[in-house]
């Protein structure tokens, strides 16, 4: 017996046996099915096709975010670095205490990626508190580039969430469309065909797909 499609199958099984379906159609010369049913296998690949590639959207921005992050890591050590280098030549400045209150930069690195750049501007308001002639004054700039650069990778990455949610919805709509003209086509089928024939035109059900019989009404009984 025919197997129909069901809302738990994939987009592969839902294209694999719609063209099954097209092409046996053709076949025994039932060109009205064939013909009324591509449009919607067609919707269903370009839905999928976009629904992919926004997903490799999402994913180059993650991987931005993961890099911006990087950076912005980077230039808190280079910081801190430079500091203890500057602490010393003049042991009289403490800048480590100044910048790095608890003595390590791993409380701004470690911390969760939706976090740091807060607590990379508080660590910016202690450096620019020393002064434009200080030498890690050129530091501010940096770190504010750093930042800028993460802020915007995390919101072109929740713009490809967006984008890719979107792009799944229109994918489920198109294939939602399309097992309902697969069923369509096999009402029509057994409606107009003897039922060998009908059959013929769909690919057969497994012993766990779900079987078409409820979709077909049953003949009236003869008085």
């Amino acid at each position: 017996m025919a197997r129909l499609l069901a809302a738990r199958d994939s987009t592969t099984i839902h294209l694999n046996l719609s063209r099954r379906h097209q092409r046996l159609a053709r076949r025994y010369r039932q060109t009205a099915m064939a013909d009324a049913i591509k449009p919607f296998i067609d919707a269903l690949k370009d839905k999928a096709d976009l629904a992919e590639e926004s997903d490799f959207d999402r994913q180059a921005a993650e991987d931005a975010v993961s890099a911006a992050d990087a950076d912005l890591d980077d230039a808190v050590r280079n910081l801190f670095d430079s500091a203890k280098i500057a602490e010393r030549n003049d042991l009289t400045g403490r800048l480590l205490d100044t910048l790095f209150p608890d003595g390590r930069f791993t409380t701004i690195t470690d911390a969760a990626d939706a976090d740091e750049p807060a607590l990379v501007e508080a660590l910016i308001a202690r450096l620019a508190s020393l002064g434009d002639k200080h030498p890690l004054a050129p530091h501010v700039a940096l770190l504010r580039t750093a930042i800028s650069e993460v802020n915007a990778a995390f919101k072109a990455h929740d713009e490809a969430v967006t984008a890719m949610q979107v792009a799944d919805a229109a994918e489920s709509l198109a294939a939602s469309n399309l097992r309902k003209q697969y069923e369509a086509n096999y009402l029509d089928a057994r409606k107009q065909l003897n039922r060998a024939l009908a059959e013929r035109l769909f690919p057969a059900s497994r012993a766990s797909s779900p079987s078409p019989a409820a979709l077909v009404k049953a003949p009236a009984p003869q008085k």
